[in-house]
């Protein structure tokens, strides 16, 4: 197998966005693409463990909401290796996942490396999640917004004409929720401070101290 600085490249492969790595070591699976940050991970004697913090304080406030309102659809924009969409299928078996992603190279490894469930509960969609959401006319009871290239949220994503579809998209008492980077401070601040404007929206912010993260999440 060909060497990664973190273990050894099980899987490689060139799309027309660049480079997707599969790397093992001896207790993990991780996904990267063209640098060494992180995407996914799947620990291989603990399958349904959450590997990154700002992951489980998605799932904790998917639940938090779950508990207090009925959450039958979610849309997630942004898959890697599907970590977070199978957990939520563990937890919440009968609830319908839409998610959407760029890359189908990356839908294809989170099956086959990743174990994403194959069900009808998780529907992976190729594409653009800006052009799916311009497009889409269903409601969703949740939104999980975490949309990084190698390094940072694309700009696209914090514009106006995206969140307010953002917002049409989501059901009465529904519930967003964004991973964003504190080193990406310009597209963090700009989407909070959208919210933050907006009537009828109420914010609450979770600092992710161990990996610069701050997860928002948006009521309605």
């Amino acid at each position: 197998m060909a060497k990664h600085p973190n273990g050894s490249i099980s899987y490689s492969e060139r799309d027309v966005y660049g480079l997707i790595q599969v790397v093992d070591n001896e207790i993990m699976r991780s996904l990267y693409f063209d640098s060494l940050v992180e995407q996914s991970r799947y620990y291989f004697h603990a399958p349904l463990t959450l590997a990154f913090e700002y992951q489980s304080a998605l799932l904790e406030e998917t639940l938090e909401h779950a508990h207090s309102t009925s959450v039958q659809s979610i849309l997630m924009l942004g898959l890697g290796g599907g970590s977070l969409a199978t957990q939520l299928h563990s937890v919440l078996p009968n609830c319908q996942q839409t998610v959407v992603e760029l890359r189908e190279a990356v839908i294809q490894i989170a099956y086959r490396y990743f174990y994403l469930p194959d069900t009808p509960q998780i529907q992976p969609i190729q594409s653009d999640a800006n052009d799916f959401v311009q497009q889409a006319a269903q409601q969703y009871d949740l939104m999980i917004v975490d949309l990084y290239d190698n390094d940072s949220m694309p700009w696209i994503f914090s514009e106006e004409t995206f969140l307010s579809r953002l917002h049409y998209l989501v059901s009465g008492s529904g519930r967003i929720l964004f991973n964003l980077w504190k080193s990406s401070p310009d597209t963090t601040l700009k989407i909070i401070q959208f919210w933050e404007q907006h009537r009828g929206a109420h914010l609450k912010t979770r600092e992710i101290q161990s990996s610069g993260n701050i997860i928002l999440c948006v009521d309605f």
